[in-house]
């Protein structure tokens, strides 16, 4: 009887085990899917206890701080994230023990903006930690400044012609259109504020159809060379005006594999900003280099070439080095914004070499 009892007892001593055991590797899947959600989040998490001591941080936060896990662990929040904006958040959140979320422009380990929501823990109705989830909203909040800039620009550019259109309606309504040599002239200049504005309009919608995304490239191969001379006609008579030399140097074998109506307009867009901000009797040179991945086009000028501060923006939308000297010439801002958008459909880069007082060289690639 004492060995049946025995037995009965190591029975259900074994059954505890099995049963243990069996909580502990649920425990630990659970434990182990936690982790792996932690780690492929994009967004950055940092569990620090009612002392500010790192509990946990996964793999995104440890990139944006530049840190380790293991170097984190167990030490005070400021001294491995030395970020007083958050470290601030992780005060309210313990003493108040409520939810805060705050938008935060970081200028240290990285210059970006973060939305940072921070979150209490509580064990037995007390408040024993915080939880932090940084979401990075650095590009989210650079487009939004982009669209504002573009609707500014817009307006901008449009009110003008506008204006100047108006104006001198207005001038001729009250009659200076019986003053026919004055009449004359307001007309012709109300006609080049229409163009003006046509072209604006007709430079906008291909921006816009081409950064939609819907663009189908209509790929061909062709001689380069015998493009750039079917171009060239078009701005002898401009280039004869100022006593500019056009050379096309590309070599008459070289083709390429690309959509051959796209590229045309990259090459007009560029020779044409060549001539227009060219000196007189000056030189433009079309050539080509070779890559290893593929083709590098030159259009090279003998201008006044760009400052250095104007470089890194030259094919931003509306951007111009000299504004006033651009509208003058006719330039709507969004030429080489268009050749940067068509370059990179045909997954090539655009780029500017450029020294004041001594010309631009402005390139583009297009792969193999």
């Amino acid at each position: 009887m004492f060995n049946s009892g025995l037995k009965k007892k190591i029975a259900e001593l074994n059954s505890a085990l099995e049963l243990l055991k069996e909580r502990l590797n649920t425990l630990e899947n659970e434990n182990n899917r936690g982790r792996a959600i932690l780690d492929s989040m994009v967004e950055g998490v940092i569990v620090v206890d009612k002392d500010t001591r790192v509990l946990s941080l996964n793999p995104t936060a440890e990139k944006i701080f530049n840190t380790t896990r293991e170097s984190a662990l167990g030490r005070i929040f400021l001294e491995v994230f030395p970020n007083n904006d958050i470290a601030e958040v992780i005060a309210l959140v313990l003493g108040r023990g409520e939810f805060i979320s705050r938008e935060l422009n970081l200028v240290w380990p990285v210059q970006k903006v973060f939305q940072v929501n921070a979150s209490p823990i509580s064990e037995s109705g007390a408040v024993s930690g915080c939880l932090l989830v940084i979401h990075d909203i650095t590009e989210i909040r650079r487009l939004e400044n982009m669209r504002r800039d573009f609707v500014a620009n817009v307006s901008h550019e449009l009110k003008t012609p506008l204006t100047s259109i108006k104006g001198f309606v207005e001038t001729l309504l009250e009659g200076a259109l019986d003053d026919k040599e004055n009449s004359v002239n307001f007309l012709k200049i109300i006609n080049n504020h229409a163009d003006r504005l046509n072209t604006l309009i007709n430079d906008l919608l291909d921006l816009s159809h081409i950064e939609s995304k819907g663009v189908a490239l209509k790929k061909d191969k062709f001689a380069l060379s015998i493009l750039v001379d079917e171009i060239m006609p078009v701005f002898r008579s401009h280039a004869k005006k100022k006593g500019i030399e056009i050379r096309n140097e590309i070599p008459q074998g070289l083709q390429i594999t690309a959509d051959r109506s796209k590229i045309e307009q990259v090459l007009v867009n560029l020779i044409n900003n060549a001539i227009k901000y060219n000196k007189e009797k000056g030189s433009v040179r079309i050539y080509s280099e070779p890559l290893a991945s593929g083709i590098k086009v030159v259009v090279e000028d003998s201008g006044a070439g760009i400052p250095a501060k104007d470089i890194p923006r030259i094919f931003e939308r509306f951007y111009r080095v000299d504004k006033a000297r651009s509208r003058e010439l006719g330039g709507t801002g969004l030429g080489l914004s268009i050749v940067k958008h068509i370059i990179e459909l045909h997954s090539g880069s655009v780029g500017v070499e450029s020294t004041e007082g001594l010309g631009s060289k402005f390139w583009f690639t297009i792969p193999k």
